[in-house]
């Protein structure tokens, strides 16, 4: 059954650029982000799953369904996917694990609508729980999960180290944090390849079809600026976790992580 809060998303409101993607960028400004990028997913919201599909030429399908994947089910029969978007994950999650219960969170309460409305069957409604909420700062008790999965959202956190420490506190000892996302490639050719692909095309592109340019812009800089694997697998362990891997997908462009709580 959904219990989705109120948030006060405007999705009417004009499209603007974000903050720089700046992993430097003060404390200060952590709020004004989040708040920026839960109103540009509001924005995007019926356009979302589209240019996802579109602009990965539906590799996007591939590797989230290799995230599911990763999921082990264990003792509290519950998996929390953060940064759920239009649920696509989650959904994934309830017709793969039958005796599963998913709570869908997300800081854009205009996109968990849109997936409630688009896409969960009746069957699937007393599985599945939306809730408009922060990855740093979740309203769930200590080891509530056996998995946490997070789709291409944990490189929109900042701090990104809070979402990291909150996913360890919300597992159960044994319990894995399965984290899909891109990365810097740094394969010679390709890597300069699909990174002037992504600051020179798809933000035009993306300004075709739905008028979030700006967005795409983000996007490319998101992905520009976050760790390598190597890098993020250390912030993984300094969160808590005592036992992380990571696993490529085409050619660097994205990464499951896996990390288990002791």
């Amino acid at each position: 059954m959904s219990e989705m809060k109120h948030s006060e998303t405007d999705v009417t409101a004009t499209n603007k650029a974000l903050p720089a993607a700046n992993p430097e960028a003060p404390a200060a400004t952590d709020a004004q982000h989040t708040e920026d990028v839960a109103k540009m997913f509001g924005r995007m919201a019926r356009w979302y799953d589209f240019q996802n599909r579109a602009f990965s030429l539906f590799l996007d399908c591939w590797w989230r369904r290799n995230l599911v994947r990763a999921v082990v089910p264990g003792p509290t029969k519950h998996v929390i996917d953060m940064a759920a978007g239009t649920l696509d994950v989650s959904l994934a999650l309830l017709r793969r694990y039958p005796e599963l219960r998913v709570t869908a969170t997300d800081i854009s309460e205009p996109m968990l609508r849109y997936g409630e409305e688009h896409k969960v069957r009746p069957a699937e409604r007393s599985r599945i729980t939306t809730m408009v909420a922060d990855a740093r700062q979740m309203p769930m008790p200590d080891a509530c999960a056996d998995a946490i999965t997070i789709a291409f959202g944990i490189r929109n956190v900042r701090p990104r180290m809070d979402a990291l420490r909150e996913m360890h506190r919300l597992l159960v000892p044994g319990g894995r944090a399965c984290i899909l996302e891109f990365a810097p490639v740094s394969t010679p050719v390709f890597g300069p390849c699909y990174h002037w692909y992504l600051k020179n095309i798809m933000p035009k592109l993306a300004g075709l079809v739905s008028r979030s340019d700006n967005a795409f812009d983000y996007f490319a800089e998101t992905i520009v600026n976050f760790p390598k694997p190597s890098a993020f697998s250390e912030e993984l362990r300094e969160a808590g976790f005592s036992f992380v891997q990571h696993i490529p997908f085409t050619l660097g462009v994205a990464n499951i992580h896996i990390a288990v709580r002791g």
